[in-house]
């Protein structure tokens, strides 16, 4: 299991990245700048994607598939962390550690709950680019989830490292 994930997890990765390569070469602003984006900011940055033509398309419609995109990205990580530190639970000889990895469980929901919401909110914003009454902002939403997931990342990683030099 742990390994499909994985491959799947790379897989969504190259993909967004490559969306979001485009996004940041062609308009100088890429999805986690609209993501942490104040509100005059981020009717700018979905007005200059909407008119920013990329083939036969916007740059508007790259964020759209990217967005679309992040909602299989979420349910892969989200069992990915929930995967990793029930593994790495099962190897975690101190309590403390081990209650942190417990808890990454519930956090990894929380931060996939928060990056849905965030995603449904972007989605909303890029129907009605330019118009600053319907922007919906993300920051408030993106900030706790990528500190989050750094605190997620951090222990994992940390008891990882002490696993191993134990050893």
């Amino acid at each position: 299991m742990k390994k499909i994930l994985i491959l799947v997890f790379i897989i969504v990765c190259g993909v967004m990245s490559f969306q979001g390569k485009v996004l940041q070469h062609f308009s100088g602003k890429g999805i986690i700048n609209l993501e942490l984006a104040n509100k005059d900011t981020g009717v700018e940055i979905v007005s200059l994607w909407s008119d920013t033509l990329y083939g036969d398309q916007t740059l508007l419609n790259i964020a759209q598939k990217n967005t679309h995109l992040d909602f299989l990205f979420v349910v892969v990580y989200v069992l990915l962390i929930i995967t990793l530190s029930n593994s790495q639970m099962q190897r975690e000889k101190t309590s403390w550690l081990n209650e942190l990895l417990r808890f990454n469980l519930f956090l990894a929901f929380l931060i996939g709950s928060l990056d849905v919401i965030e995603n449904i909110r972007l989605l909303h914003s890029f129907h009605h680019p330019g118009n600053m009454a319907e922007f919906w902002r993300t920051d408030f939403i993106a900030w706790p989830k990528f500190v989050i997931a750094g605190w997620v990342i951090l222990i994992y990683v940390f008891s990882v490292i002490k696993g191993y030099s134990s050893k």
